[in-house]
């Protein structure tokens, strides 16, 4: 009772969590009606299923997959073809481990992307790589 009273005294008056990728991928779909949202596909030999959700407006998205496959020492990493740039150099949209079940993965644009045309997701070394050699793609999702 002590402790809470410090606490209302100190202006403190609750406490917040912060949310959810997968809430902050719910409100980029409510909020922008004009956000990708695109299922994606394994190429044959790959397991990987899920869906992707970006916003040119925002520079914000959100992948949500399952299935992914089972990796040592390795990591995987997001690439966004970008339109209005070289397709040689896509950007890098982050790495993350693969984890068992569903996971919703926030999209860290390295820059600005003006005009997705594709999003792919390879198998890199832990930490990344500048330029991808593209030798293990486990996924792609593609605007219409």
């Amino acid at each position: 009772a002590v402790a809470a009273c410090a606490l209302v005294a100190l202006g403190v008056r609750e406490f917040r969590t912060q949310p959810t990728a997968a809430a902050l991928r719910a409100r980029l779909v409510a909020n922008d009606p004009r956000a990708l949202v695109l299922e994606g596909n394994a190429p044959a030999g790959e397991t990987a299923a899920g869906s992707i959700v970006w916003s040119h407006d925002r520079q914000e998205g959100y992948l949500t997959l399952r299935n992914l496959p089972q990796l040592r020492n390795q990591q995987l990493q997001l690439w966004i073809f970008d339109a209005e740039r070289d397709e040689r150099y896509p950007v890098d949209g982050g790495v993350f481990d693969a984890t068992a079940g569903e996971v919703v993965i926030p999209i860290r644009a390295a820059v600005p992307v003006r005009r997705a045309a594709l999003f792919a997701l390879t198998v890199e070394p832990v930490g990344g790589v500048v330029v991808s050699a593209r030798e293990r793609i486990v996924w792609t999702a593609k605007p219409g």
